[in-house]
């Protein structure tokens, strides 16, 4: 009578399955047909922005964007800001740049969404 091989974690943990690699070649897998790729004719490459359609939302259409790098530490402060206020961090930091435009004459003049 035979018994079952003994279980090895060792054997578990480095097999091929595991480490992704394969020790031996695998058999010869024939491929599949492929089907002959259409040629397209080329579309014409615009940067007139009426012209190419983008998938923005409508509350972002003419708008710009701002990138700020900040510390960790004020990133999380801002979204505190936004949770205790239950306002999202664009309305949180909208906000901001009215408070900014107002101290400096510039009126408030930032909309939000």
């Amino acid at each position: 009578m035979s018994t079952a091989p003994r279980f090895s974690l060792r054997a578990a943990v480095t097999d091929s399955v595991s480490t992704g690699r394969r020790d031996e070649m695998p058999a010869a897998i024939e491929p599949e047909p492929v089907e002959p790729v259409q040629q397209s004719t080329p579309q014409r490459v615009t940067k007139n922005t009426k012209e190419a359609k983008t998938s923005r939302p409508a509350t972002r259409q003419g708008a710009r964007g701002i990138t700020v790098w900040v510390e960790p530490e004020i990133y999380r402060m801002i979204k505190l800001v936004g949770l205790d206020a239950d306002m999202t961090t664009q309305d949180v930091m909208m906000e901001a740049i009215n408070d900014l435009l107002a101290k400096k004459g510039k009126g408030r003049i930032a909309k939000t969404r």
